[in-house]
């Protein structure tokens, strides 16, 4: 007889102003094969169509909703359902937003290399956009030690392709929660990755088994309609969080040189690979370009001065 218990694997869905589309997306969901499946589902605050819209899939006991009192926010309401997820008796947390969808397959063929493939804090798949832009987005596996992992973000990696993939709990209960900033929480995801690829690797299963929904309504689709200095005071204040999640690993002068540099690289995005606002700091004047490197110096400074304790001596 085999007593192993199968992994469990938890989905939490944050939810706001998703009624046109959470029904589709929650179908996705139970309809994967070969996984002990649980699904927290996290309406955001008064949104009594998005509930409306979710309250028949209770009729499945795997199924949990919940309507918070009040307005959390995308990361706030991300954040809920992850810790939702890691309080429960899982193995493995899944964030799926409310307007994609998962192939048949998704969650099955994750875990199977998530099994084999102890050292990683996240496995996920490409993914196939659809709706008002059709196109493939692929983001390689980030492996290696904590140091080369966290280089190879800075310089290679914005999408956060592995947002949306299968998390092991233990590596979620291991860093703090996924956390917003005053730019509109713009590419907190990516800063999430960060976070988790402190602690193990983010692994790739080459193939589009998960599809992201282009709509009129999709948060990013307002970040390359700012202003030119917001987008440039945003994409500074991005890579600097980049670099504290990088400082976080104990590293020696060389490896923090290497980290400080990549992130250089990745703030004027003077090598490696493109990302967002690229074309914007590419028409920077030198003048632009030698006062935000300045700019940038100055913080990563201050990241390396020890912080005051109150039972230290004062400086005589």
């Amino acid at each position: 007889m085999n007593d192993v218990r199968a992994p469990v694997v938890v989905v939490g869905v944050p939810v706001w102003r998703s009624a046109a589309f959470v029904d589709e997306t929650l179908r996705s969901v139970l309809a994967q094969d070969g996984v002990a499946l649980r699904v927290i589902i996290s309406v955001d605050g008064a949104d009594e169509a998005s509930a409306a819209a979710c309250e028949p899939f209770l009729r499945d006991p795997r199924v949990k909703l919940r309507v918070q009192p009040s307005r959390l926010g995308w990361v706030g309401n991300c954040a809920t359902v992850l810790g939702a997820a890691a309080a429960e008796t899982a193995d493995y947390a899944c964030l799926q937003p409310h307007d994609d969808i998962m192939d048949n397959t998704y969650l099955a063929s994750l875990l199977a290399v998530a099994e084999a493939t102890p050292k990683a804090a996240v496995v996920y798949s490409d993914i196939r956009g659809f709706g008002n832009l059709d196109m493939l987005i692929h983001q390689p596996s980030v492996v290696g030690s904590p140091v080369a992992r966290m280089a190879t973000l800075l310089t290679h990696h914005f999408n956060a392709v592995a947002f949306r993939g299968l998390t092991r709990v233990s590596a979620l209960r291991a860093v703090k929660p996924i956390s917003g900033n005053p730019f509109d929480d713009f590419a907190a995801d990516t800063i999430w990755m960060a976070r988790l690829a402190s602690v193990g690797d983010l692994v790739c299963v080459p193939r589009s088994l998960y599809r992201k929904r282009y709509h009129g309504g999709n948060t990013h689709g307002a970040w390359e309609r700012w202003p030119r200095d917001r987008q440039i005071a945003a994409w500074m204040a991005h890579c600097l969080g980049m670099l504290v999640e990088a400082m976080t690993l104990p590293t020696d002068t060389a490896s923090r040189n290497v980290l400080v540099e990549a992130a250089r690289v990745r703030l004027l995005q003077s090598g490696g690979t493109p990302m967002i606002f690229h074309r914007v700091l590419a028409t920077l004047a030198p003048k632009e370009r030698e006062r935000l490197l300045s700019e940038f110096d100055a913080a990563v400074a201050q990241l390396d001065r020890p912080t005051s304790s109150p039972d230290a001596p004062s400086p005589s």
